[in-house]
């Protein structure tokens, strides 16, 4: 079997860890006679997503495992994926609209409930506005999180009030820069919620704040976001 990964291209540690294993997947595949690939693709450039989709029909996978946002040019890819016979995975984002055949990853809806319980309970005694930290807007995953963090904020935590999504784009210095300058810019900040990647770009931010008091919470355990746990 012939069988491909599409991941976005990005800084993030998880992406890292996630290319790896895929990988180290492919080793193990190879006695089987399997062929396993990963292409990484701008997620923001709908002409390279395109030129990615034509290249897997022209090579004839047989199987394709893709991460990417839920647009329409990407479900009138799988759509022909699926009538060529390939098998379809949505991977970490769901593609609920498209003919894919499973969807692996976490329960985003829970995900982004937890998110806004945990931050509750953090700053149970506070009052203050909230910062969110997404990837883009456009990206299902991240709008799942966002939706049910703010259910969760607005029903349970009247004191608290969750800002407008801030967009770093998976990208690092980007994810810095943004977060930086809306600590500089209001000081009744009180928590922090990273909803995908950029948490280097975030902790960066937060360590050269000095004395702010904020609660910070943010998904998938990396080399960072360990050492970040443990060093409070």
């Amino acid at each position: 079997y012939r069988l491909a990964f599409v991941l976005p291209t990005g800084q993030s540690q998880f992406l890292a860890s996630l290319e790896d294993a895929v990988g180290e997947a492919g080793r193990g595949l190879r006695a089987a006679r399997n062929d396993l690939q990963t292409i990484r693709v701008p997620v923001d450039d709908p002409v390279g997503v395109r030129r990615a989709f034509e290249r897997l029909i022209s090579q004839g996978v047989d199987g394709v495992a893709i991460m990417a946002n839920a647009t329409p040019m990407v479900r009138d890819m799988i759509t022909r994926l699926k009538v060529q016979g390939v098998a379809v995975a949505a991977l970490v984002t769901d593609q609920p609209n498209t003919e894919r055949d499973h969807f692996v990853g976490s329960d985003n809806v829970a995900a982004g409930r937890t998110a806004g319980a945990v931050m509750g309970r953090f700053l149970a005694r506070r009052a203050g506005a909230l910062l969110v930290v997404v990837n883009s807007t456009q990206a299902r995953v991240m709008v799942e999180r966002r939706v049910w963090f703010d259910e969760v904020i607005a029903r349970d935590c009247p004191a608290l009030r969750a800002l407008p999504s801030l967009e770093g784009h998976d990208d690092f210095e980007e994810t810095y820069r943004i977060v930086s300058q809306a600590l500089k810019d209001r000081d009744d900040i009180v928590g922090v919620y990273s909803g995908g990647a950029g948490l280097r770009g975030v902790t960066r931010a937060i360590e050269e704040s000095a004395g702010r008091d904020l609660a910070v919470i943010g998904h998938e355990l990396t080399a960072h976001s360990r050492q970040a746990l443990e060093d409070g």
